[in-house]
C-alpha cells in the first residue's frame, strides 16, 4: 500500500530532522482523567513527557462547597500558560473557552460562587505550558496579603528538572506548590504593610502533597518489588 504524504505534512515531518519525532503520539480523555486527581486545582499531567522543549498539558478542576475556605495565590511563571476551559458551569471562563495567562497571574477556585451547595458550580480545564529548552526556567509562588495586597511571602525555584525518580516522574510544578504553602503556613503571616494577620493557606483541599507523596510511594513501592524480584532469582525488570 501506497501512503501519499501532502506537502505540509512532508514539511512538518522534515522540521523534525532525519531521526524523526522523538516522542510517541499518545492521546488521553481529559475527563476521564479526573478520576486520579487527588484535589481541586492539583494540576495533573496528561502524559510523562517533561523534558526540554516539550509540551505539558495538565488538567485541573474546582467545585463549590458551602465551607469553601480561602483560596487564593499568585503564580510566576517565565512561560506562559494556555487555558482551555473544557467544560463549565457558573465560572467566569465559560465551556470551550482558551485564555493565555500573564506571566504573573492569580489562581482561585475560578468560580463566580465558590461557597454554593457542593458541585452546583465547577470549572475543568486543561492548562499547557512549554518547557524551555534549556535551564532556567523560573516559576514563583507568591502569596499576598488578603487586606492590603502587598506581598507577604514568595519562593521562586528553576523547575526546568525535576526531582530525580527512578521509575515514575512528577510534574515539577506541584512540589514547589506544596513546599510554598508549608513554609508560607509557618510564618507567622503578618503583613508589614498594614499589620493584617493573615489565614493559613487551605493545602489540604488542593491535594499537592498528597501528589508528591504518591509519586514517592510509587517509586519506592516498584524499587522494593524489584529488589524482591532480583533476590528470588528474577532477572530484568518484574513490575511492568
Amino acid at each position: 500500500m501506497t501512503v501519499q504524504i501532502d506537502p505540509p505534512v512532508q514539511e512538518t515531518l522534515e522540521w523534525f530532522g532525519e531521526g524523526g519525532p522523538t516522542k510517541e503520539p499518545r492521546a488521553a480523555n481529559s475527563f476521564e482523567h479526573m478520576l486520579t486527581h487527588q484535589g481541586m486545582q492539583q494540576q495533573k499531567e496528561m502524559f510523562n513527557f517533561f523534558g526540554p522543549g516539550d509540551m505539558v498539558p495538565v488538567t485541573a478542576f474546582s467545585y463549590s462547597i458551602p465551607d469553601m475556605p480561602r483560596f487564593h495565590f499568585y503564580h510566576y511563571n517565565d512561560q506562559q500558560e494556555v487555558v482551555i476551559s473544557m467544560a463549565s458551569e457558573g465560572a467566569p471562563l465559560k465551556t470551550g473557552h482558551v485564555h493565555i495567562q500573564d506571566t504573573t497571574h492569580g489562581v482561585t477556585m475560578f468560580l463566580n460562587k465558590p461557597k454554593a451547595p457542593v458541585m452546583q458550580a465547577y470549572q475543568m480545564c486543561i492548562i499547557a505550558i512549554r518547557m524551555r529548552d534549556a535551564a532556567p526556567q523560573n516559576e514563583a509562588k507568591i502569596f499576598r496579603c488578603s487586606e492590603c495586597n502587598e506581598v507577604i511571602f514568595r519562593l521562586d525555584v528553576d523547575m526546568h528538572v525535576g526531582p530525580p525518580h527512578p521509575y515514575y516522574q512528577e510534574l515539577p510544578n506541584i512540589r514547589l506548590y506544596a513546599d510554598a504553602v508549608d513554609a508560607f503556613n509557618e510564618t507567622d503571616r503578618i503583613c508589614s504593610a498594614c499589620g493584617h494577620h493573615n489565614e493559613e493557606f487551605p493545602n489540604y483541599i488542593a491535594g499537592w502533597r498528597r501528589y508528591t507523596q504518591y509519586i514517592e510511594l510509587a517509586n519506592r513501592a516498584r524499587g522494593d518489588i524489584e529488589k524482591a524480584g532480583a533476590e528470588a532469582g528474577f532477572g530484568g525488570e518484574i513490575a511492568r
